[in-house]
């Protein structure tokens, strides 16, 4: 049995820890201190980035990846403690929990399908889960000098009590998890160049560093294009429909476009203060409205609910136009698309137990590679905007998400072609994402 006792403390772990510590390091590159601004880029970076490398591997074993990701994340909670007093430890809390971040959501859902499919009993005290996320809620909210402390360590006892519940120390892998012939895997240098670009174009953006910017930009562009080059022949060995790929893409652009580039455009237009009102409110109610109503939407929909959610995400990216609509806006664009993701996650495990690790990895990638493409593309059109009106990218740099900008006429001429940009590209790709879900219905 993977389970003992309950699975409350991974239920919280895997819904948090994405969202929590980023905010909780963003906040912290307001200081413009290198450390902070490394400990977001590196924590952002590995949360990126790292289930790529997980698809390298040749054989995976779901609970032993489970136990290494709680492992990892606490040990990064542990040294996060630490660095309230030794700053230098923030750099590896930082990316240890950025690991954690990206291999525990995707191990904790292919535990949780292999227990559902073999029937073996899998509790969660919703009561237990809402003290957790108060008291993770709480930490956030608490002065300075005490919210890494509090922080941490309540992710570090959510962790012990994770380690206990899925029996960790058993399912300890009994190998390395990579062996030194993958190393030179085509798809592992892939994305390590992948990585190097994205910590760079983060890191630019904290230390305010114009050629680290437009190296990162640079040399993105090349990837892109090389990937384009060879988007057919890769397209013959997917496991995954057309269909299914394009949607889980669609997912991750649209998740982007809510969070960073909501959060830039609401940063320029309205200041830093609004965030809260304006993304991160809108964008917890959309997640916890799907969580209630997506069985029953899915039960009255059923063939025409795919449909139903990209029409919701049209109208949702449309309503951002409207800068009086905008925290509607990212409401209904947070609520369709969790809605979405709900599906996806089914067809995804919809699969043979064996095929349950390969099929939720693809899923968590294939979402990746459409958020950082949306990031790419979307500092590349900054960036023509910037260097079309002869502006400095120190411009670019104000509007990170960490700063308050005073409302100028001159920001205003520079978010608006971008906020126009922005929405042509999403309702074009939903458009198509549409179009391809029709075409493979007809088909069948």
């Amino acid at each position: 049995m993977i389970y003992k006792k309950s699975h409350t403390a991974l239920l919280i772990i895997s819904n948090t820890i994405t969202i929590i510590p980023y905010l909780y390091f963003l906040s912290l590159s307001k200081e413009q201190s290198l450390s902070a601004a490394l400990a977001f880029a590196l924590f952002y970076t590995f949360r990126m980035t790292g289930v790529f490398f997980l698809q390298t591997l040749t054989a995976l074993f779901a609970p032993s990846l489970l136990a290494a990701s709680v492992l990892i994340g606490g040990a990064g909670a542990l040294v996060g403690i630490l660095s309230t007093w030794w700053s230098a430890a923030l750099l590896p809390a930082a990316s240890l929990l950025g690991i954690s971040a990206s291999w525990l959501p995707p191990a904790d859902l292919m535990v949780r399908q292999k227990v559902k499919l073999t029937e073996q009993p899998l509790k969660n005290d919703w009561k237990e889960a809402l003290f957790f996320l108060f008291v993770l809620l709480f930490a956030l909210r608490l002065p300075d000098d005490l919210q890494g402390i509090g922080l941490f360590g309540s992710y570090f006892a959510l962790f012990v009590l994770a380690a206990k519940s899925s029996q960790t120390v058993n399912n300890l892998p009994k190998r390395p998890l990579m062996q030194r012939n993958q190393l030179f895997n085509k798809q592992f240098l892939l994305y390590f160049f992948f990585f190097l670009l994205l910590f760079g174009l983060r890191a630019a953006r904290l230390i305010k560093s114009n050629a680290l910017f437009e190296w990162a930009i640079t040399g993105f562009l090349f990837l892109f294009t090389l990937m384009l080059i060879t988007l057919t022949k890769r397209s013959k060995s997917w496991r995954q429909p057309l269909h299914l790929n394009i949607l889980t893409f669609i997912r991750g652009v649209i998740g982007n476009f809510l969070f960073l580039f909501g959060s830039v455009y609401v940063t320029g237009r309205f200041g830093a203060q609004a965030l809260s009102t304006h993304v991160y409110l809108p964008y917890a109610l959309g997640l916890f409205g799907a969580m209630f109503l997506g069985g029953k939407l899915a039960h009255r929909l059923e063939k025409q609910l795919v449909p139903t959610y990209l029409l919701g995400l049209m109208a949702g990216v449309l309503l951002f136009s409207s800068d009086t609509l905008i925290p509607i806006s990212l409401f209904v664009i947070s609520f369709f698309n969790a809605g979405l993701n709900q599906w996806l996650t089914k067809q995804y495990l919809a699969a043979k137990p064996e095929a349950i690790e390969q099929q939720s990895l693809a899923k968590y990638a294939t979402q990746n590679k459409g958020s950082l493409v949306h990031q790419f593309l979307l500092m590349t059109l900054l960036f023509v905007i910037l260097r079309f009106e002869h502006q400095p990218l120190a411009f670019l740099f104000q509007l990170s998400g960490t700063t308050a900008t005073n409302q100028t006429s001159r920001i205003q001429s520079f978010l608006e072609p971008a906020k126009w940009g922005s929405i042509a590209g999403v309702i074009c790709l939903l458009v198509g994402g549409l179009v391809v879900f029709r075409r493979n219905r007809k088909e069948k």
